[in-house]
């Protein structure tokens, strides 16, 4: 993202699978706006899987005062909009995973997204709606079309909030190498970006996960 003061971070340098981008684009595996999202409030407790917005006590997360990292896509409008955690499901057992981490999947293993936190700074009207687009990504660096999914949109609300994760449930290829989540931001307003839904929408961040 440009830092033009509207918001949204430093623009990406250009070490994401451009292919992959841009084919999620226009895929736009958003589902729909019928769901909901949950706030989060600071000290933020781990995601649960309920996506009333309701405010949550403290569950003794060892990470008390969270911080909302930068946002890593080419997103202008604000709120700028970024991935905070996503809980994977793999053979039944949940991975909470940052951008840097790596999943813990090997080829035949069985995995789900059960939810995505993310989190915007404060701001006021309507800044629109969001979801989450994943694929994996093979030996080559391509995206695996036939596996691409996404969530539905949720309403954005200032703050730490959960969505979530697709119902789909995938199973890890041999030719598995990461997995891209990429966050679209559907503002009411046209966006700058032309590869995301016709400029509809723009991508506020994105992550790769290793695969191990």
């Amino acid at each position: 993202m440009s830092d033009d003061g509207r918001g949204n971070g430093t623009r990406g340098k250009g070490i994401w699978a451009l292919v992959v981008l841009s084919v999620l684009s226009l895929v736009a595996g958003c589902s729909g706006s019928d769901a909901t999202a949950r706030a989060l409030p600071t000290p933020m407790p781990l995601p649960t899987a309920s996506l009333e917005p309701r405010a949550t006590p403290d569950s003794g997360n060892n990470d008390p005062t969270p911080v909302c990292p930068p946002t890593r896509g080419e997103g202008t409008i604000p709120p700028a909009v970024s991935i905070y955690s996503i809980t994977f499901v793999v053979n039944g057992l949940d991975q909470v995973v940052r951008a840097g981490d790596t999943l813990q999947a090997s080829p035949g293993d069985e995995m789900e997204v059960r939810e995505m936190t993310i989190c915007a700074g404060a701001f006021s009207g309507n800044s629109g709606e969001v979801c989450v687009d994943f694929a994996p990504i093979d030996q080559n660096g391509q995206e695996i079309i036939s596996e691409h999914e996404g969530t539905h949109m949720v309403r954005m609300i200032p703050g730490f909030m959960t969505i979530t994760g697709p119902t789909h449930t995938w199973t890890i290829g041999g030719n598995w190498r990461q997995i891209f989540a990429v966050l679209n931001h559907w503002p009411p307003e046209e966006t700058e970006d032309l590869d995301c839904g016709s400029r509809r929408c723009e991508h506020d961040d994105r992550i790769l996960f290793r695969l191990r």
